[in-house]
């Protein structure tokens, strides 16, 4: 065959599937215009905001161009998760014909091409150890050893891992330790520890500097917790550093821990961390004074304190300890808080916050848990990272109406005279219900308020109706659970609405032009953009449509979505 000097018309002979997958316009059949393509960084913008998995791994199998978009957004963020039981499938096995999918995830990650992809990488559940009674014979199971270096074969090959969640319940093994070491790229680490007592090595965990967010869960003396000071020591960028500590002391009055144990080496070393985030939940120990000489005031400014300190409702089993905290450092520690988040109210907190001003945000939390660690036969203790004590705010019973009472006003006096101009997120105490005079004082006050969280007392719902209008940047408002939210909502138009049974709009009066979402209890209601209607006498006012929204409609506002006893 002899060449004629012209170039082949390709476009007909590559599949229509191909064809629209190149980026390259090619010409179109019988000299017609050249394919018009997307630009690719449309389409990269198009794919950001598909965040279903399924929708993703479809995606890939269209074309050959969305495959290679596509498939490092399917492996951004990969989790593994391990169960105890073996799961069936149609009355068949998980992983029928070959290994379980945490195996086979794992397998694919080790040998397979997809792991550089990885950023986010989560292990969590059940890992089940058959020979786990030879921690006691001071022999690591065959099982758990394996386990490690599967994980770590993955782990080397992921080339640009950013995060690392470790939740299974058993703990990475040394070498797991040693590959994140020599990851530069590794700014986030997530541990949980296991909640069992059987004897096993503890790992002092090797420097990482280039972490920037530590989180370490379930810290138990009694159950083998890894040695995290040399990591904290070095790790000179971090700037959000969260410690939780089992509820088992606690609840036990058990003072087996102290701040030293994570904290030694930098206080030997004279070292004081420079986080802007300090979270610590359940610890119980004494005050030893180490506090103050571990955290760099000049950069701290926000913090999460949960069932750490006790509070003016601490249980009687605990106040010993709790007492020793009552000691209350100079104004210089609390210079450039900007944010706290609490679930034991306490005088010294509220003299606290008579030390310092410019205070953002401040979130009393507590009001929706009720989960507390139990034991099982066997001495282990199972505690969700949401556990608390009986000593949260919300506790009924717990302290005397004039003791809450207190307790309310020298907060309120604290926030409206020292952050009054610079507060705009306020989540209080739902055993403190607010008078008139109590509400007109925080409008008068806090001006720039565009949350707020609180009980309201029994003659005040008229006096929020008249202030309101003066809540002027007020977006969500929510009012917490007590037995006057009762009478709310039993009012017929919105129990009507609650129950379904209403069959046209449910409008009220506009009393704020900028709040669009009001909580009552545990109802979360949207009210839209007001429009102009005639009432019953003829004349026009601005009322909202109300509807009924979900949870999740409101996890944007951060009075809902801090309230949970969790760092």
């Amino acid at each position: 065959m002899r060449a004629t000097g012209r170039r082949p018309d390709m476009s007909t002979e590559i599949p229509p599937h191909v064809l629209y997958a190149s980026p390259v316009p090619l010409n179109a059949p019988n000299g017609g215009p050249k394919e018009q393509t997307l630009p690719l960084s449309l389409i990269a913008h198009v794919i950001s905001f598909v965040e279903d998995v399924g929708d993703i791994a479809r995606m890939t199998r269209t074309c050959r161009l969305m495959y290679y978009m596509t498939l490092p957004v399917l492996y951004e963020r990969v989790t593994l998760r391990s169960y105890p039981e073996t799961r069936y499938v149609d009355g068949r096995p998980e992983g029928y014909g070959s290994g379980s999918p945490f195996a086979m995830g794992l397998s694919g990650l080790a040998s397979g091409n997809s792991a550089p992809l990885v950023k986010e990488f989560t292990v969590t559940g059940a890992w089940s150890e058959p020979g786990i009674d030879e921690y006691s014979r001071g022999k690591i199971p065959d099982s758990t050893i394996m386990l490690g270096i599967a994980l770590r074969a993955a782990m080397d090959r992921m080339t640009h891992l950013r995060s690392l969640t470790w939740n299974l319940d058993s703990k990475p093994t040394k070498s797991i330790y040693q590959g994140l070491a020599l990851r530069p790229t590794l700014t986030s680490l997530s541990l949980r520890f296991p909640r069992t007592r059987s004897p096993r090595p503890i790992v002092l965990v090797p420097p990482m500097p280039n972490l920037r967010s530590l989180r370490v869960s379930d810290i138990d003396p009694l159950c083998y917790p890894d040695d995290i000071s040399v990591l904290i020591l070095n790790a000179k960028k971090l700037d959000d550093l969260r410690i939780h500590w089992s509820p088992r002391m606690r609840q036990e009055a058990e003072p087996s821990i102290n701040l030293r144990t994570i904290f030694g080496k930098c206080l030997e070393a004279g070292y004081r961390l420079r986080v802007t985030h300090v979270g610590l939940q359940n610890f119980y120990g004494p005050n030893t004074g180490d506090l103050q000489e571990i955290f760099d005031s000049d950069y701290t400014q926000s913090t999460d304190f949960i069932d750490t300190f006790g509070g003016t409702y601490s249980r009687p089993t605990t106040i010993w300890v709790d007492e020793t905290w009552k000691h209350i450092p100079g104004p210089k520690y609390f210079k450039n808080f900007k944010k706290n988040r609490i679930s034991e109210p306490a005088l010294e907190h509220a003299k606290i916050l008579t030390l310092c001003d410019g205070l953002e945000e401040l979130y009393m939390i507590g009001g929706n848990a009720t989960t507390t660690y139990t034991r099982d036969t066997n001495g282990d203790t199972q505690s969700p990272a949401c556990a608390t004590p009986a000593t949260s705010c919300s506790t009924p019973g717990s302290f005397q109406e004039k003791e809450a009472a207190n307790t309310c006003k020298a907060y309120l006096r604290a926030l409206t005279i020292n952050h009054g101009q610079t507060l705009t997120k306020l989540l209080l105490c739902d055993q403190w219900p607010l008078s008139g005079t109590q509400i007109g004082e925080l409008v008068s006050k806090c001006p720039k308020l565009e949350q707020l969280g609180f009980a309201l007392d029994r003659d005040a719902g008229g006096a929020m109706t008249l202030l309101a209008p003066f809540f002027a940047n007020l977006k969500a408002v929510r009012i917490l659970a007590n037995h006057n939210t009762a009478a709310i909502l039993e009012e017929p138009g919105l129990a009507s609405l609650l129950d379904g049974t209403r069959t046209e709009p449910l409008y009220w009066k506009c009393l704020n032009a900028t709040v669009r979402y009001c909580g009552i209890a545990d109802v979360v209601l949207k009210l839209d953009p007001a429009v102009q209607m005639m009432d019953e006498e003829g004349n026009y006012e601005w009322r909202n449509v109300v509807t009924v929204a979900s949870r999740e409609d409101v996890q944007k506002f951060e009075i809902w979505r801090l309230d949970a006893l969790e760092l």
